[in-house]
């Protein structure tokens, strides 16, 4: 059988996605900023049909990776009705903090974000790590590696915090950092409830089944230059991504024995909408049930996933129990699909 047609087994315990959360710094960072850029020859309308952002936000020089991550973390700790002394692992992951040029916390030069989160948050019990290499899909690949420590070790939560803060490593020389925005996000998942026979209770595991990718023939796809600003060769990105997005959806779908009408919405990576919509139309998910805020955050990176999800979560318009697809593509190129409930 191929592996669309290979059944998963259970993978141990199930999870729940108990708390999620969301911080933006500042005001709205709107396109007639890049309007006045000299030499950049870009205008709101240009922006809007060539990415779909109209806003974004930045952070100031007070506010770095780890307070943003900490803003998240406690909405997403409210949000499970949990305190920090709850938390067991701390797992960060960013796409934009970098040694020296754009470090994660004031005051030293490293990229971390778990370690100097958990001192933040005093969550002194946790031992934390980040993952790193996958960028813009941190959160599906950080989600992941928490069901498996829920499954596996004698942990009962798992907070997942992502941070981006790009305008530092931005070259305000090309077109494209019109795209992108800072904040962070975060989720709590903890280990469910079994019967006495070790099955899960009704209602299932939070994460049904997950798909992971990666093909490191697209390495240079991104790249550093000599001034530590990033380069995105978007020509190769845009060729590429669709294909590798809609096939780990729907493998992660017919595996599972779920259709497009079971998704009541598809929350992805906040990329571009030239690149989303046409993915939800050949995943048969109509366009409506796309949870986006790319237009008013900008491409915010790891962030853009989990953010899209706290924001809808917390307006009333995911309710628990929907069942959500999640898609995300990163530097590398690494990406995946996953299929999961919110509680």
């Amino acid at each position: 059988m191929s592996e669309a047609e290979t059944p998963r087994p259970a993978a141990g315990p199930p999870v729940v996605l108990t708390g999620v959360g969301h911080y933006f710094p500042g005001e709205p960072v709107t396109n007639a900023h890049f309007a006045q850029l000299p030499g950049l020859d870009v205008d709101d309308t240009w922006i809007r049909e060539n990415t779909g952002v109209r806003a974004r936000h930045w952070a100031g020089p007070d506010e770095r990776f780890v307070e943003m991550g900490a803003r998240a973390a406690h909405h997403a700790l409210e949000d499970a009705s949990l305190d920090v002394s709850d938390v067991d692992v701390v797992i960060g992951t960013s796409a934009t903090a970098r040694p020296r040029v754009n470090p994660s916390s004031i005051g030293n030069n490293y990229m971390d974000i778990s370690l100097p989160l958990q001192k933040q948050l005093g969550a002194r019990d946790a031992f934390c790590f980040d993952v790193t290499a996958v960028a813009c899909a941190g959160f599906l690949y950080a989600s992941v590696m928490a069901r498996g420590l829920l499954a596996s070790m004698d942990v009962r939560t798992v907070l997942v915090v992502c941070a981006e803060s790009p305008r530092a490593i931005l070259n305000f020389g090309f077109k494209n950092s019109a795209l992108f925005g800072a904040g962070a996000a975060a989720a709590v998942w903890q280990r469910g409830e079994t019967t006495a026979g070790g099955e899960a209770t009704p209602g299932g595991s939070g994460i049904v089944d997950a798909v992971l990718r990666a093909d490191g023939r697209y390495y240079d796809a991104f790249d550093i230059d000599e001034n530590d600003k990033m380069v995105m060769r978007g020509g190769i990105l845009s060729e590429v991504t669709p294909d590798m997005l809609v096939e780990a959806g729907q493998t992660v779908l017919k595996r599972n024995g779920i259709s497009p009408e079971q998704i009541a919405w598809c929350v992805p990576h906040q990329a571009n909408t030239n690149l989303l919509h046409p993915m939800a139309d050949r995943l048969g998910i109509p366009r409506e049930r796309m949870l986006l805020n790319l237009p008013e955050r900008g491409n915010t990176s790891s962030v853009g996933m989990p953010s899209a999800l706290s924001e809808y979560v917390h307006n009333g318009t995911v309710k628990p129990g929907d069942l959500l697809l999640g898609v995300s593509i990163g530097r590398g190129l690494s990406w995946g699909a996953m299929v999961f409930r919110y509680r």
